[in-house]
């Protein structure tokens, strides 16, 4: 499945972490 960064960033910091974008966009690609 597709997920954005938006999301990702999302529950990221519901995790009580606060990723840059480009740490996101990184997460996603791999």
């Amino acid at each position: 499945g597709q997920i954005t960064t938006k999301e990702l960033g999302t529950v990221m910091r519901s995790l009580g972490q606060n990723p840059s974008e480009s740490e996101l966009q990184d997460m996603i690609n791999e």
